[in-house]
This record gives structure tokens, sequence and C-alpha cells, in this order.
């Protein structure tokens, strides 16, 4: 059972036999499940048989549930163009130097995660897919949204705007992790380069 692996490393970090640490816990917990729902009693005379060492499993087994039922939250839903546009607007669009961010999705459309990935142009900074998609994949997203901010006060895309754009929407769609949007946002406006028709990368 992998819960009795893991209890038995525990001890045996701690110096104390392994095995029986785990023989200890199953006469009181001889299911895993028991643990979700442990008693005042039993938990007091589990932690009597050993205070220092049962008393911290008790404690480490509490701290991860409690990490375990944790959930990321919920910033906007992002299910309509204005929404993010405005957020970003907000988020962006008085900054003096050009800054990209990921916006990360959950299945409703959701942003449960903004961050900023690169600070400067996309035409002076080495903006890589590869940083962008590895924050998306390891928030276990459904996708993402990418925003930068245009300080000149011009929304519309560059040239250069638009094939850094076509280029992560076409690695998202190929990995299963689609890219929704791209935005462009000033202090007083944003473009969406979907709505606009932009993602479609040149046949």
């Amino acid at each position: 059972m992998i819960l009795d692996d893991q209890v038995e490393k525990f001890y045996t970090l701690l110096g104390y036999d392994g095995r029986k640490g785990v023989d200890d816990l199953r006469r009181f917990f001889p299911h895993d499940y028991d643990l979700n729902e442990i008693g005042h009693d039993t938990m007091m005379d589990f932690i009597a048989d050993n205070p220092t060492l049962h008393g911290a499993l008790l404690t480490g087994i509490a701290i991860g549930q409690q990490v375990a039922a944790s959930i990321r939250p919920v910033l906007l839903n992002a299910k309509f163009s204005e929404n993010i546009g405005h957020f970003a607007q907000q988020k962006l669009g008085h900054f003096k130097q050009e800054q990209l961010c990921v916006a990360i999705l959950d299945a409703q459309l959701n942003v449960i995660g903004w961050e900023t990935v690169f600070i400067g142009s996309l035409t002076s900074v080495q903006a890589s897919p590869r940083e962008i998609f590895q924050r998306v994949l390891i928030a276990n997203a459904l996708g993402f949204m990418i925003i930068h901010n245009h300080p000149s006060g011009n929304v519309m895309p560059s040239d250069t705007d638009i094939a850094f754009s076509q280029r992560l929407k076409q690695l998202g769609d190929q990995m299963a992790v689609p890219m929704f949007d791209s935005f462009v946002v000033t202090y007083d406006s944003y473009w969406s380069l979907s709505e606009n028709a932009q993602l479609k990368c040149p046949a």
C-alpha cells in the first residue's frame, strides 16, 4: 500500500522502526479512510502510544489534507473578451515598460492564475514558449491566454505580436493545451487577436 510505504519512511527517517510504526498506525486506523474520520478518543489513544512520533505523524497528515483540499482562487471569468480586456487594462495598461503575462484558465474558463512571464518587448526579449507552457502545465490548467501592454498607447498588434501569438496557438493545439486568445492593452483600450481573426496561421 502506498500510504503504508510513506508511513514506514516517515518513522525510519526519525530513527524509529518503520515497520512497527505502520503496525501501530493500522491497529488504530485499519483503513486509509479512517484517517479522514479520526475521533478524538482514538486520536488520543494513538498519540499516547508514542506522543512525539505519533503526534508528528497525525500533524503531517492533517497538513497534507489541508494542502490537498486547497484550490487556486478564481480571479475572474474569461468567457467574454471584455472581461479579460478590462481586467488586463487595470493590471498592465499603466506600465511604462512592456510586459507579457499569461492568464491560466480552468475548465470553466475562470482565470485561476495570472503571471508575468517577460518584461520587455517581444522584439527585445527572447520570449520562450517553453516558459509559458511550463507554467500552464504546472497549474494543471485547461488552457491559457497571453496578454501584453503597449506603453506607446497604440493598441494595434505588431507583426511580431501576431506571429508570436500564432506560434503559441499552433503549439497549444498540438499539445492539447489551447491558447484561447492573445490581448494587447493600453491605458484606455484593449485588442483581442481572436476577435479580430488574427490567430489563424497563414496556410
